[in-house]
């Protein structure tokens, strides 16, 4: 019995250590866009993976649903309470996001699990509506001012965010062992557990850098990103020790408006958010946000790993079996990204470029002429992997997130 434990705690172990490299490096990979439809209507289809016959529903409340689902499609301004008995009774489950199987499992997010469908409601999220019918680069900078979040970041965290100038200061661009633009820090670290004063950062000096990015289907997406000098990794017991840290990390929080016609005037208005940690985020509906005032809501940051969340408290990103990895968000310092000197502001077209919307010398740092030894253009932030796993690879810049690149994705 106990080789039996001992074999599966070290299995345990080797899983925990390959998927925690994968997720401290903030998903390096270039996933294809999510296969969901965004036409103005709820679809409910009787096979996985959007296929088979299918239903299709409009905002109401429909007490009797005859219908077999295995999977739905949610459009972004539409929130689903579905239940496991007719006239709304039973388990309910709210999507907020469409869902490609109803029994799922994932070592991020355990089992997924939902019973027979029998009722639904179907509502339309309602916001505060901005005129844009006009709309420039002034009025682009100001919505995303207007709408930059309050950031919570963690107390007793030591590793604080930083800005460009204070990067640039302290990394150097280099080309890496693969060939790849890469910002490596300008202090040597001596071994996998050395902390080196350039870890700490800056946040007095903080700034955050947001992306005015246009998706297909109507959709306008506001993504603010931060940039911390150093992410901790996780302690893992098994081996006594912290795991999977790296200099440089990119965490973001994206804010999804809906574009429309009406009365021959063009209006945006927000209508759900994606807060992203590691390589998964957590969807929420405009009208769920905890609000600092009516267009400033409030983010948490992680203490060590600097994911963002929606509320304080314990969030558990990886479980599986004896090992389980779990981030801690708190009410610490208040990191107001609308006030003066806190925020730049850009327009990024995917795949193609990167301007400033109000003066940022720094656009070309995210731009994607990254081969190009005279740019600021840069693919991986962070030094490379040294003494695996106890410290990975930097992740990539903000340009090359699938969120970013992707016509559609809203993870």
């Amino acid at each position: 019995m106990k080789k039996v434990l001992k074999i599966v705690l070290i299995v345990s172990l080797l899983f925990s250590i390959i998927i925690l490299a994968n997720v401290s490096a903030s998903a390096l990979s270039f996933d294809s866009d999510l296969q969901y439809q965004t036409e103005s209507i709820v679809t409910l289809w009787n096979k996985k993976e959007y296929e088979g016959d299918k239903k299709e529903l409009g905002i109401g409340e429909y007490a009797t649903v005859d219908f077999k689902i295995k999977s739905i499609t949610v459009p972004q301004e539409y929130v689903v309470y579905a239940y496991s008995k007719e006239n709304f009774e039973g388990t309910e489950y709210i999507f907020n996001d469409s869902v490609d199987k109803f029994f799922k499992f994932s070592l991020t997010n355990g089992f997924f699990h939902v019973k027979k469908i029998k009722s639904i409601k179907i509502a339309l999220i309602e916001s505060e509506a901005v005129d844009i019918t006009e709309l420039d680069d002034e009025q682009k900078n100001q919505i995303l001012i207007d709408y930059a979040p309050r950031i919570h970041m963690a107390q007793g965290d030591p590793y604080e965010a930083v800005s460009m100038d204070w990067t640039f200061e302290h990394f150097d661009r280099v080309f890496d062992s693969k060939g790849d633009s890469r910002l490596v820090m300008k202090e040597q670290i001596d071994g996998p557990h050395d902390i080196c004063e350039t870890f700490y950062g800056d946040q007095d000096t903080a700034v955050a850098y947001a992306f005015w990015v246009e998706k297909d289907n109507n959709y306008v997406d506001l993504v603010y990103f931060i940039y911390c000098s150093y992410d901790s990794g996780k302690y893992i017991w098994l081996v006594d020790n912290m795991v999977g840290g790296h200099p440089g990390d990119w965490e973001h929080f994206t804010l999804r408006f809906l574009k429309y016609e009406e009365d021959g005037k063009q209006y945006v208005r927000p209508v759900k958010t994606a807060f992203a940690a590691h390589t998964f985020a957590e969807i929420e509906t405009w009208e769920d946000l905890e609000m600092y005032d009516d267009t400033h809501c409030t983010i948490y940051c992680a203490a060590g790993t600097h994911g963002l969340y929606p509320h304080v408290g314990t969030y558990t990103y990886m479980n599986f079996i004896a090992v389980k990895l779990r981030d801690e968000c708190s009410a610490g310092e208040v990191w107001d990204l609308w006030e003066p000197g806190k925020l730049e502001t850009f327009e990024l077209v995917p795949e193609e470029s990167c301007r400033a919307l109000a003066g940022s010398k720094w656009a070309s740092a995210f731009d994607y002429d990254i081969e190009n030894p005279d740019s600021l253009a840069t693919f991986y932030w962070g030094n490379e992997a040294a003494h695996p796993p106890y410290m990975n690879s930097g992740p990539q810049g903000p340009q090359f997130k699938t969120e970013m690149t992707s016509k559609s994705s809203f993870k």
